[in-house]
């Protein structure tokens, strides 16, 4: 989310931070018009901003979860892992949301393209918030996010 700034806030950054909180309520919803219109584009700021956003929002889904503790892994709630399990996903994605719901590491990142890391965050952010608040939490928690970040 966008932080108190002494000057006017980058429209890369409203871009980015919005676009990312869009991509999560797609894949939340299930609806594809949605995914293919929220998808990584712009500029590289734009698209910085983007997966800086997905990032930041699948971090505190992951600390969200009532287990959380630095001190054992971060594996995925159940109620998440059933809604992943109905998620259709191209094999690289695939391989990185799984490896993440396991909390096995960085997963294949580094072969990935900047648009499969944006999916495998986006996906991943849905799958945890959806075991962390229920979907419905998730998704009132999503629209409130993205009022902050468009209104900036």
């Amino acid at each position: 989310m966008t932080t108190q700034q002494a000057g006017p806030v980058p429209v890369e950054q409203i871009e980015g931070e919005t676009r990312a909180v869009d991509l999560v309520v797609a894949y939340v919803v299930g609806d594809v018009d949605l995914v293919v219109a929220a998808g990584l584009q712009g500029g590289e700021l734009a698209r910085g901003y983007m997966l800086q956003q997905l990032d930041r929002m699948l971090s505190q889904a992951v600390m969200a979860d009532h287990g959380f503790s630095f001190h054992t892994r971060a594996v995925m709630p159940p109620e998440g892992i059933v809604w992943l399990s109905t998620v259709p996903m191209a094999a690289d994605v695939a391989a990185a949301v799984w490896a993440l719901a396991g909390d096995a590491g960085e997963g294949p990142w580094r072969q990935m393209t900047q648009e499969d890391r944006a999916t495998a965050l986006a996906i991943s952010t849905a799958a945890r918030g959806i075991g962390a608040w229920g979907t419905d939490g998730l998704l009132a928690r999503l629209a409130a996010m993205r009022a902050v970040v468009s209104a900036a």
